[in-house]
């Protein structure tokens, strides 16, 4: 009797989870958890990485901070306002590189059959150019993504 009541225990928690998930909503959109609503200003420098990120986070409806400094910060004060932040993308999330004296902050705008992304962002190569480029699903993990 005790073995049954644990079962139907563990049945129902199970299906009770599966009531949280909305299976209209792919699994990329159910990692995000966006503590910022509304984008304010865009202190950023205009022209940079950072800056292109803002907006472009702006655009797809999942602001993220005015204020977090240059893109080698951006991990550290996302984590510390409640964003996700992972070793692995997301379509729409804030790609960070920490390398560079500032580091660079890019958008993932799509994963690739393959496993590789393609980002869009500015200043790379070129300053205060908007540019997109594909990065492979080996060199992926070199980063950290901003859910």
């Amino acid at each position: 009797m005790k073995k049954v009541l644990l079962s139907i225990i563990a049945v129902f928690m199970l299906l009770s989870v599966g009531e949280h998930v909305n299976s209209n909503v792919p699994v990329a959109e159910a990692a995000y958890y966006n503590p910022i609503k509304k984008a304010g200003y865009n202190y950023y420098y205009k022209g940079s990485c950072v800056y292109y990120a803002f907006n472009r986070r702006a655009q797809l409806k999942r602001p993220v901070s005015n204020a977090w400094g240059s893109a080698k910060y951006w991990p550290k004060n996302a984590k510390r306002m409640g964003y996700k932040v992972s070793r692995t993308p997301v379509k729409g999330s804030v790609l960070i590189s920490q390398l560079g004296y500032h580091g660079h902050a890019a958008v993932v705008e799509r994963i690739n059959r393959n496993g590789s992304i393609l980002v869009s962002e500015m200043n790379y190569p070129r300053s205060g150019v908007k540019t997109y480029r594909t990065i492979s699903k080996s060199k992926r993990g070199q980063y950290q993504y901003i859910y």
